[in-house]
């Protein structure tokens, strides 16, 4: 299994400070048609905002959108791969520790892209049947702890 996350990663990863609003970061949501926004600080990773978190953090506790900062409810740490972590890899990961989106870094902790599931279920749908059967029968992805960084 050759396939690396270099292959399907999407290199325009929307951004966002800590201290914007989280109404003005759903609105940002909204115009660029994504899920998540990945919080930087002086170009490295300080978070990620995902519709889940705004859910759950924001509109479950019947908060202002406006009365609150994306860095007060963005999820930290954020787990983080490199682009060339094999593919089935990065999925077992995702898979185990229920995350969906996974910002890409390179060798110095800099954000180079963002993979998702539904990407590389899009972007590899006839494949994924097979690498599902295969990563479903495979052991716990105990050995991929060194390739998993947390920003």
């Amino acid at each position: 299994m050759g396939l690396r996350l270099e292959d399907v990663v999407v290199r325009k990863v929307v951004t966002i400070s800590p201290d914007v609003n989280v109404r003005d970061a759903t609105d940002l949501m909204e115009k660029k048609s994504t899920s998540c926004l990945v919080v930087l600080v002086d170009g490295m990773i300080e978070g990620i905002l995902t519709s889940r978190d705004v859910i759950q953090r924001v509109v479950a506790r019947g908060t202002h959108p406006s009365e609150v900062t994306v860095g007060e409810i963005a999820t930290h740490p954020v787990i983080v791969l490199k682009p060339e972590t094999f593919l089935g890899e990065a999925i077992k990961v995702m898979l185990q520790r229920r995350i969906k989106k996974i910002p890409l870094i390179d060798g110095r902790g800099r954000l180079v892209g963002l993979v998702s599931l539904s990407d590389i279920i899009e972007f590899h749908s006839e494949l994924f049947s097979a690498l599902w059967e295969r990563i479903i029968m495979m052991e716990p992805a105990t050995f991929v702890e060194d390739e998993i960084c947390v920003a």
